[in-house]
C-alpha cells in the first residue's frame, strides 16, 4: 500500500502563529503592580502649577460676574452726593457693570428730590453717565453745600439725652462737609472747638476746654472722663 504524506495547511499554520502572537502579547502586557497604581493616583491628584500659584496668590481677581448682585442704595438728595457715589462705584466694580449698566442702575437709584433731575433735563443728559453724574454733583455735592453745613455746625447743640459719642460723630460729619478742602490738622482743631461749644453746658464746656484738647477725639475722651 502506498503511503500519502499530508502537509499542514496554511490555515493551521496561521492559527498556530496567531496563538503564539496572542501568548506573547499577553506576556508583554502584565497587570499593573500596586506601586504603579499608586503612582498613577499620585499623578492624578497632583495639582497643576498654575492652579497652585493661583491659590497661593494673596490678591483675588474676579473675572466673571458674581452670582448675587450687590444692590446700590437709594439716593434722595438729602445727603452729600459724594457719599452715595462712593457706595455706588463699589457696587459697580463688584458687579462688573459696564457704562450702560451703570447708567441704568444710577437712574433706578434716584428718588424724591434727586429723582426730579430725570424730569428736569432731557435725554442728552439723562442718557449720558458722565453728564448725569455731573448734574447730580453740581446740585447735591458737598462742595456746593458747604455754607449750609457751616451754619449747621455752628448752631449745633447737644440734645437732651444725646450721648457724647453721638454728638462727636455728628460734629465730625458736619465738619467734613463744611470744610471739604481743609487739611486734616486744621480740620481737627476746628472740630474740637465746635464740639466743646456744642456741649450746651458752659461750666462743663469750660472744664473740657481747660484740659486743652488738640483733636476732636481728645475732646471726647476728656468729656467722657469729666461727665458724671
Amino acid at each position: 500500500m502506498t503511503r500519502i504524506k499530508t502537509r499542514p495547511t496554511r490555515l493551521q499554520l496561521s492559527d498556530s502563529s496567531s496563538d503564539g502572537d496572542d501568548n506573547r502579547e499577553t506576556t508583554n502586557h502584565k497587570a499593573p503592580t500596586p506601586a504603579t497604581r499608586q503612582l498613577t493616583k499620585t499623578q492624578k491628584k497632583t495639582p497643576s502649577r498654575e492652579s497652585t500659584d493661583s491659590d497661593s496668590d494673596d490678591g483675588y481677581v474676579q473675572t466673571t460676574k458674581p452670582r448675587h448682585i450687590l444692590k446700590p442704595p437709594k439716593y434722595d438728595g438729602s445727603t452729600p452726593f459724594e457719599t452715595f457715589w462712593a457706595q455706588f462705584k463699589n457696587c459697580a466694580e463688584y458687579n462688573k457693570w459696564n457704562r450702560t449698566e451703570e447708567l441704568a442702575y444710577l437712574r433706578g437709584a434716584l428718588e424724591k428730590e434727586a429723582g426730579q433731575v430725570l424730569w428736569d433735563y432731557g435725554s442728552e443728559v439723562t442718557d449720558s453717565l458722565k453728564k448725569l453724574t455731573g448734574v447730580l454733583k453740581d446740585r447735591f455735592g458737598g462742595v456746593n453745600m458747604a455754607d449750609k453745613y457751616r451754619i449747621e455746625v455752628r448752631n449745633r447743640r447737644r440734645k437732651p439725652g444725646e450721648t457724647l459719642r453721638s454728638l462727636h460723630s455728628d460734629i465730625r460729619r458736619l465738619i467734613a462737609l463744611a470744610f471739604p478742602a481743609m487739611d486734616q490738622h486744621h480740620r481737627e482743631s476746628i472740630a474740637c472747638d465746635y464740639f466743646i461749644d456744642a456741649l450746651a453746658d458752659p461750666g462743663f464746656a469750660l472744664k473740657v476746654r481747660e484740659r486743652a484738647p488738640e483733636k476732636l477725639d481728645d475732646a471726647l475722651r476728656i468729656a467722657l472722663q469729666l461727665e458724671v
